[in-house]
């Protein structure tokens, strides 16, 4: 198991995470914008013509979303050299933590794009389907997969009972979110949402507590 302060630093950049993409979180809903919808629905232009006036609202929106999943990337990485009796599987989790943030900050400058030079509708449809479609890939493998992964390979180590039921809702609902993907439903791709960005508060308030009984 790791130190007292490699556990704090896990616990708290794993909840800052979380946090900072909550306020991102908030900042796209104020803002009255949902491209997922609007691609579903096929009111792409409609979205066009929101973007301007909430523009600022977007960016801060993308950096506080950006500033997130390098946070739950890092959290995930340190979570899994916690797991010594799976060391293959932590290892996956990092995988699927590091790469999910890789493709999640492209996806937001993609979708972001829209709002900075805002192009034909057709054009739109095309740059928003691939924006949305890698923030979804991007979503299951930090916030889905990883947990999954981190709560299998480290049970019985640093993970207890209640936190590894968790993992395993979080990793179904990356599987709803393929699913989601394939079936074009928006309401079954959110749903990871809340239970996966709740695993990285709760794990970070829970490796915050472990140190407490930790020397060192």
């Amino acid at each position: 198991m790791a130190n007292k302060k490699t556990l704090i630093f896990a616990g708290g950049v794993s909840i800052a995470g979380a946090v900072s993409m909550l306020i991102g979180a908030a900042c796209w809903g104020a803002s009255g914008t949902d491209l997922w919808q609007a691609l579903a629905s096929n009111q792409i232009e409609d979205y066009l013509s929101q973007l301007p006036s909430v523009r600022q609202l977007l960016i801060i929106n993308s950096s506080f979303w950006i500033l997130g999943v390098l946070l739950m990337a890092t959290a995930g990485s340190l979570m899994a050299g916690f797991c010594t009796s799976n060391p293959g599987l932590a290892q996956m989790a990092k995988v699927f933590s590091r790469t999910g943030a890789s493709i999640a900050i492209v996806a937001f400058i993609i979708m972001l794009s829209l709002a900075i030079v805002i192009p034909p509708v057709d054009i739109a449809t095309l740059i928003g389907w691939i924006g949305t479609r890698l923030d979804d890939i991007a979503t299951i493998l930090i916030i889905g997969f990883s947990p999954l992964c981190l709560v299998i390979a480290g049970k019985g180590e640093w993970v207890p009972g209640w936190l590894t039921k968790w993992g395993y809702l979080a990793g179904i609902t990356g599987v709803l979110g393929i699913i989601s993907m394939l079936t074009n439903n928006v309401a079954l791709g959110f749903i990871i949402i809340p239970l996966g960005i709740g695993w990285m508060l709760a794990a970070g308030i829970m490796l915050l507590k472990k140190s407490k009984t930790v020397a060192g």
